[in-house]
């Protein structure tokens, strides 16, 4: 909420975004989708990677004030600003209805299992019947032995946030029992992958 820290924390996550969300882009099947709400966006890094991979979709950023503003910039600069749009909000208090697929990029590790839950029960609330969620993360093995580097950046989670780095078997049981049906899970880059899930 504060602009300068807002502005150096978006940008350093912006960096890492130059490598992951290429990767993340390309893992991903959106032939059927519109347009993504891209939730806790931040730079935009990620809406505009999608909107490049995927010539026929448009992507919103939604983040609060000040990041919102920065967003902007941002994505101008990149020259998405005609397929990539911000806006602001708080994501805990609601999400837009006007988008067929939402993602989650390295947003749900920061938070605990409640803040979770209603993040999934918010973004069922607003996708219509059949659409799609995308959970782009640092996902612990199903057996939840591994892999290790997860392991110990989950570790630096639970130190710096209220989250932690989640298995793809907790992803897969609160997705479910927020109403959406589950679907696999596929690596990508950096240790990170992407598990997607269809609203029911």
């Amino acid at each position: 909420e504060e602009e300068d820290f807002a502005r150096r924390f978006t940008a350093a996550m912006d960096c890492r975004g130059h490598y992951l969300a290429p990767a993340m882009a390309a893992a991903l099947d959106l032939s059927g989708v519109q347009r993504v709400l891209d939730i806790g966006g931040g730079s935009g890094i990620y809406a505009c990677a999608l909107a490049a991979a995927h010539a026929h979709l448009s992507a919103v950023v939604y983040d609060q004030v000040p990041v919102d503003r920065i967003a902007r910039k941002l994505v101008a600069e990149r020259g998405c600003a005609e397929r990539v749009t911000v806006e602001a909000g708080d994501m805990f208090q609601g999400l837009p209805a006007h988008c067929d697929a939402h993602l989650f990029s390295n947003v749900l590790h920061d938070w605990d299992v409640p803040e979770v839950e209603r993040l999934l029960a918010l973004s069922h609330a607003a996708l219509p019947s059949g659409g799609l969620l995308i959970i782009h993360d640092a996902f612990i093995n199903a057996a939840k032995d591994g892999p290790l580097h997860v392991a110990e950046y989950s570790a630096l989670l639970m130190h710096s946030t209220q989250g932690k780095c989640y298995s793809t078997g907790e992803y897969a049981a609160l997705l479910d029992a927020a109403g959406f049906e589950p679907g696999p899970y596929h690596p990508t880059v950096a240790a990170r992958g992407v598990m997607t899930a269809r609203r029911r």
